[in-house]
């Protein structure tokens, strides 16, 4: 009767076209368009739309145009305005994301007082409520461009503002822009400008990134493609033929096990899909961890299939159980991350990812393919338990309807 079962969800997908395509080729497809819209609106690869007005045209702000216009995380597009107001109206009007506006020398002349607004803030941001997300980004690339290839700029108004206090005189202030002058001549770098050191835990082997999503998208398709295969208890109880199924050997319980099979292996294919074009696309790496891998694959496939039966079977009509499969599925891939990253949320909401599914399926990933199989054993156990408490549910709802 197990394969029974099995070979009856088999000829009713092989034989639904649609159902075909959504089970094995939409949830590529979807996670092709993911990684490619996430793998660059995050980290390194946001690359803002900068706009950039040069109105002061002095060394030291043509220094600055060209060292942001090398900077490849940003596409500059150089303003021709004649004033402030205008730059305003670019990004007002959605030109650009954020512009900077050059309106005075950037090093601070010897002797100068802080004077007007332009003299004393010689750089203007212009932001847009809209896009706020590009001004903390703008900000970053502009002091990274400052300390990378200005760093005697930076350091003159220091030394001016030192100046104004009163512990240096002007003799001390020329000799120290001397001495930066040489230094920069020399090409030789500022301390400060290396006071840190950047460090990854990237192992090297592919794209860690897409691997996030890969996984991601993988839990919510499996957890998808897992309800809609279980609704055919659903449909067998209201077309009466669960009945007659319930005469035969083993009686329901064991239809539930052929159908947790069937639902077991068409994930595995599915998850295996996903991570297939995620290497030929992205260049994801699972060679290294690919047992790892395969045994998630499975503990997530077990889980997905154990909880979509386990609601179909709890569910008294067609109409629950499709409200199971949509929102039920989609609150839970909202909240366990597979739609935006869990270290984006409220803290509040990051702790409550861990009460879903998804959130231990994208763990197990993520420790599977990064340290190995001794760091996922705690979310295989996770996924191991939702699955046996899932089928164990299913088959005991079932059993208990034929008595």
């Amino acid at each position: 009767m197990i394969a029974a079962a099995f070979r009856v969800m088999w000829l009713s997908l092989v034989r639904d076209r649609a159902a075909l395509t959504m089970a094995f080729v939409l949830p590529t497809v979807i996670f092709a368009i993911f990684a490619a819209i996430f793998s660059g609106a995050i980290g390194d690869r946001i690359r803002i739309h900068l706009g950039l007005a040069d109105l002061a045209g002095t060394a030291t702000t043509q220094r600055l145009v060209t060292a942001l216009e090398a900077e490849p995380s940003l596409r500059i597009a150089r303003l021709d305005v004649a004033d402030e107001a205008a730059a305003v109206r670019a990004v007002r009007r959605g030109e650009v994301d954020v512009a900077l506006v050059l309106r005075s020398d950037l090093a601070a002349p010897a002797g100068a007082d802080k004077g007007s607004a332009a003299a004393s803030q010689p750089v203007l941001l212009i932001e847009s409520p809209s896009r706020a997300l590009a001004t903390p980004i703008a900000l970053g690339q502009l002091q990274r461009a400052l300390n990378d290839a200005l760093p005697d700029v930076v350091l003159s108004r220091i030394v001016a503002d030192v100046e104004r206090s009163g512990k240096i005189g002007p003799d001390e202030r020329t000799f120290l822009d001397e001495a930066f002058a040489e230094q920069r001549a020399k090409k030789e770098p500022f301390s400060f400008t290396r006071l840190v050191e950047t460090r990854t835990t990237a192992s090297g082997r592919g794209n860690e990134r897409v691997s996030y999503y890969a996984g991601a998208i993988a839990a919510v398709f499996l957890l998808f493609a897992a309800m809609q295969g279980a609704l055919s208890l659903v449909d067998e109880r209201e077309g009466g033929l669960a009945d007659r199924l319930a005469a035969g050997p083993g009686g329901l319980p064991v239809i539930v096990l052929g159908k947790f099979l069937f639902l077991l292996g068409q994930g595995v294919v599915q998850a295996g899909l996903i991570f297939s074009a995620a290497a030929l696309l992205h260049g994801v790496d699972v060679s290294g961890h690919w047992i790892g891998w395969l045994v998630t694959s499975i503990l997530v496939s077990a889980m997905a299939a154990g909880l979509a039966l386990a609601a179909c079977a709890l569910s008294s009509t067609r109409q629950q159980a499709h409200l199971a499969a949509t929102f039920g599925v989609l609150l839970l891939s909202a909240v366990g991350g597979s739609m935006v990253p869990r270290f984006l949320m409220p803290p509040w909401l990051q702790q409550a990812g861990w009460l879903t599914p998804n959130a231990w399926a994208i763990e197990a990933y993520q420790a599977a393919l990064g340290e190995g199989a001794a760091a996922a054993l705690p979310a295989w156990g996770v996924l191991a338990a939702l699955a046996a408490v899932g089928l164990g549910v299913a088959v005991g709802v079932v059993g208990r309807r034929t008595v």
